[in-house]
């Protein structure tokens, strides 16, 4: 069943409806929730604020939009009341240096490391192109900012990345 069709039921009160957004949306959520917000825990509650949000604000949605869109823009607003609401957290030049010959897994962490020290609109960004691979438009559209904001946080975002990760290389190598 399609998407508007799910939000139809949902209006209607059909909680089966629901549960099949829930069942769509929740790892890709959860995996989102995580890049941005680096914790496991904080990721869960992000992705329940939204789903809750969306289940009391249903009549607000307007069919014919981009649902996927309107969606993640709930995401994106849970994640960011999560993130004002820590102590700041650690700067981009603090993350652990990379090992030598890295697992997977410890590659995997310190990358996930490196992104989390960006900051919270750029990393947003960044995980919304390079993670869920939505188009630099629909970026745009989520975060209400212009197409040229979302490649400049892009642009810089990988420039950050790719001096920290070379840099944590070097060290491991001297």
């Amino acid at each position: 069943m399609d998407e508007e069709a799910l939000v139809r039921r949902c209006r209607e009160g059909d909680l089966m409806a629901y549960r099949s957004l829930y069942e769509r949306y929740e790892q890709p959520f959860l995996r989102t929730a995580l890049r941005l917000l680096g914790r496991q825990q904080d990721a869960e509650d992000a992705v329940q604020e939204t789903f809750f949000k969306f289940y009391k604000k249903i009549h607000h949605y307007r069919s014919g939009s981009n649902f996927s869109t309107y969606f993640f823009r709930i995401l994106i607003n849970s994640c960011t009341d999560i993130l004002r609401g820590r102590r700041p957290e650690t700067a981009l030049e603090a993350v652990p240096p990379a090992l030598g010959r890295e697992s997977t897994h410890e590659l995997r962490y310190t990358i996930d490391q490196a992104i989390a020290g960006l900051p919270e609109q750029m990393r947003t960004c960044f995980v919304l192109f390079a993670v869920e691979d939505l188009r630099q438009e629909e970026i745009a559209r989520i975060l209400e900012i212009s197409v040229g904001a979302v490649k400049a946080h892009v642009h810089r975002a990988k420039a950050r990345l790719r001096a920290l990760l070379s840099l944590s290389r070097e060290e491991v190598t001297s």
